[in-house]
């Protein structure tokens, strides 16, 4: 006579015998995945490493430079550039102060004064800073400002900035032209100057229209073209 409960005693233990190995056939495999996983992490890990190792001097170099340049540019102001061809001694007002080439301001050493830029260095690094240059020669196609002033003067220094804004946001609309009459006075004697700083503003046919002497704000000067029937 048969046992059914030996039979199912046994159906059971058989069943669970399956399941064990079926799970644990099933852990072996998953181990045996997150093994290859982690080999493939490694084996990444390990070659961008290796980049890493064999660019990082120059990944160093490029973002200190990036950094540093970013930075001092912030710490000096170029306001105002006088150079000629023949000056041996060109000269730049920087954070408000008159500068020489190998002048030290605020740790930044000038380098180099260009006519339409100055060169800096700090801690061995190099940038430069642009400015728009004193018009050399006057073309009456335009209306144009003739400031005659020396970088020896104070109101003089104070106007240079305000020159080279002028120059870059009504460019086409008036020129304008420094002259530094300490340097050269004929020029002085020429334009009849008492007393600097000396504007003169000259119509587009070079007649005088407009003379004022001591410091000229920007908004003078804007406000002087549009009674001149200038249009800005």
């Amino acid at each position: 006579m048969l046992n059914f409960d030996r039979i199912a005693d046994k159906f059971d233990e058989d069943h669970r015998r399956d399941n064990n190995s079926k799970m644990q056939r099933q852990a072996v495999k998953k181990n045996n995945k997150s093994s290859l996983h982690v080999l493939l992490l490694g084996f990444a890990v390990l070659i961008v490493a290796s980049i890493a190792y064999h660019f990082w001097p120059t990944i160093k170099g490029a973002w200190a430079t990036t950094k540093t340049a970013v930075v001092l540019d912030k710490d000096v102001s170029l306001m105002g550039i006088s150079y000629t061809e023949d000056d041996p001694d060109p000269i730049a007002i920087v954070n408000g102060k008159i500068v020489h080439e190998e002048d030290v301001i605020d740790g930044v050493r000038v380098l180099k004064i260009y006519k339409d830029k100055v060169e800096f260095e700090r801690d061995g690094r190099r940038w430069s800073q642009s400015i728009s240059a004193a018009e050399e020669s006057v073309s009456y196609d335009l209306p144009v400002l003739l400031e005659l002033g020396s970088h020896k003067c104070p109101p003089c220094r104070q106007m240079m900035p305000i020159l080279n804004e002028l120059r870059s946001e009504c460019a086409g609309k008036f020129q304008i032209k420094y002259i530094d009459v300490w340097k050269d006075r004929a020029a002085g004697a020429k334009y009849g100057v008492r007393a600097i700083p000396t504007q003169i503003f000259y119509d587009s046919k070079g007649r005088e229209v407009f003379r004022h002497v001591g410091f000229y704000s920007k908004k003078d000067i804007l406000i002087t073209w549009k009674n001149l029937g200038v249009k800005l």
